[in-house]
């Protein structure tokens, strides 16, 4: 029997003997999801999820990095054990409505004077449109309480000595306006194709945003830092994902690259404030994945309005503290303060 034509065998010099990598885009898109650890039995997400409540229930910290489906899991469970703290403690919890009441105080007197509708509905209908307006403006006017509350909430859950990120109006105003143009960037591309695909693309990347502004109001000073020396370190981590992407495009398309890479730089300028709390989220994504879809369930939600920034303040200050202290921080292991500090009047 002679030996098997060689026309099939034969490779081109210096090519390797056996492909290594998918050949179709479906086939990379189905490998690079294998590798995130997504891909297991029903009956390991069966077990992930049985223990929401658990993850729900008390201060915990993320389950190692290869389970998968528990650190999707533990990540939902944050907001839920973060309403459950906040209702637990009246304290925290008077402290958490106060930006949420005088917000609720203002639109209730507008919609006293709004015509909307006759009637009781009326009154909610123009009620709710106005606090949908105004919701942003809380995490400007009373940033500096948020910031106390976000270090105060640290003290109580145990992980050690910490002081406020407090930033003076304008600054809070500043990083606001640069948030809005960012958001704004990638979402008008989107808007104007206006197919469904689209609209999914335009919530996961508010949601996104979202995630990214709950992350940013739960930062604290830990012992020895100041604002100058925390906003030196988070300008040390890499640009965003989607600068990137951005740069990337850009060496590989001839004719639009230079405004692509053009368009990278500015992002990445308007992103600065937020490159610690991105690439916080790129190192634990699948916790940030299972953070967003429930923040995401919360908005839905109606009647959770006024409690939503307090749930996710609260639940991303206990999800930074354990995710800062796995990264070996010189401040971690922090022992917990045997007292109660009140906030500030």
């Amino acid at each position: 029997m002679g030996h098997p034509s060689g026309d099939g065998l034969a490779t081109r010099p210096g090519a390797p003997a056996i492909k290594t990598e998918p050949r179709t885009y479906r086939q990379r898109m189905y490998a690079a999801l294998a590798r995130t650890g997504l891909l297991v039995p029903k009956e390991a997400w069966r077990a992930a999820l049985s223990r929401v409540w658990s993850f729900s229930s008390h201060k915990q910290a993320p389950p190692p990095m290869e389970q998968a489906p528990d650190r999707v899991v533990y990540g939902f469970s944050q907001p839920l054990l973060g309403l459950r703290l906040l209702l637990k403690d009246p304290e925290l919890l008077h402290e958490a409505l106060v930006p949420a009441a005088w917000l609720g105080a203002f639109c209730a007197v507008v919609a006293a004077f709004a015509h909307e509708g006759p009637g009781f509905w009326g009154w909610v209908k123009s009620f709710y449109k106005t606090f949908a307006v105004l919701a942003p403006v809380p995490s400007i006017i009373f940033a500096k309480h948020y910031a106390r509350l976000a270090a105060l909430v640290r003290w109580r859950l145990g992980f050690g000595a910490c002081g406020p990120r407090e930033y003076p109006l304008a600054v809070s105003l500043k990083r606001a306006i640069q948030q809005l143009i960012v958001v704004a960037n990638g979402v008008i591309p989107f808007a104007i194709v206006g197919l469904f695909f689209s609209k999914l693309i335009i919530l996961a990347w508010g949601v996104h945003w979202v995630v990214v502004d709950a992350f940013d109001d739960a930062r604290v000073l830990l012992p020895g830092e100041t604002i100058r020396s925390a906003e030196a370190t988070d300008r040390q981590a890499p640009p965003p994902w989607y600068v990137r992407w951005f740069l990337r495009a850009g060496d590989r398309l001839p004719v639009i690259g230079g405004p692509l890479r053009a368009f990278a730089r500015l992002c990445d300028r308007l992103s600065m404030p937020w490159r610690g709390e991105i690439a916080l989220m790129e190192s634990n994504p699948l916790v940030a994945l299972g953070f967003a879809l429930s923040t995401a369930t919360l908005l839905a939600i109606p009647g959770l309005n006024l409690l939503f920034r307090p749930t996710i303040l609260v639940a991303s200050s206990h999800l930074l503290g354990h995710l800062e202290s796995a990264e070996s921080s010189p401040h971690s292991q922090l022992p917990a303060a045997p007292l109660r500090p009140q906030l500030p009047a």
